[in-house]
């Protein structure tokens, strides 16, 4: 897809870069594993909308095999990514991990048609909420959407809020899990 240099740069200033730290993302895997039907070396699909340096595809595919879809905007996250993932083919433990079910490409998310994803993770600030319409309505209809740190709001036609996943240390909310209608 090729996408506009003034688009891209505006798209980075309201959606930048934020990761998710390494402890919640095994705990929002752990949620969906045993709330969510997530099942191991299964044919359901991941999406991260905004992938960052890919440590949520990364993350799914080593450890639940699942194929594992990350669309950035940003071409230098997307290299780090990569370099990420040669790096782990190369270190003995995972040399027979799933790397091949990890596809990251450069993208838009606010035009994919997410229909073929069981599970959808986005981590969005509240002010880009207002532009996600076309991310729910092209959703299939039970798919999983994982949002990090922010609920997803005024989008009751589209979700229901199925749990809350709270970090147990300091009671703040790590992730909200909704389901497509």
């Amino acid at each position: 897809m090729k996408l506009r240099k003034n688009y891209i740069f505006h798209s980075e200033l309201a959606l930048p870069y934020l990761d998710t730290p390494e402890d919640h993302i095994k705990v929002i895997f752990k949620t969906l594993e045993t709330k969510f039907g997530l099942k191991k070396d299964s044919k359901q699909k991941l999406i991260d909308l905004g992938s960052g340096d890919g440590r949520i595809v990364v993350y799914s595919s080593i450890n639940y095999g699942i194929r594992s879809f990350g669309c950035e905007i940003n071409t230098n996250l997307i290299k780090e990514t990569k370099e990420k993932i040669k790096m782990l083919k190369k270190e003995k433990i995972y040399q027979n991990k799933n790397f091949k079910k990890i596809i990251i490409k450069i993208g838009d998310m606010f035009i994919l048609n997410l229909k073929k994803f069981d599970f959808i993770y986005i981590y969005s600030l509240p002010t880009m909420q207002k532009f996600l319409n076309h991310v729910f309505i092209t959703a299939k209809s039970g798919a999983v959407f994982i949002s990090y740190k922010y609920p997803l709001k005024n989008f009751e036609s589209y979700l229901k809020l199925d749990y809350i996943l709270k970090d147990n240390d300091n009671n703040h909310d790590i992730s909200y899990f909704y389901r497509k209608w």
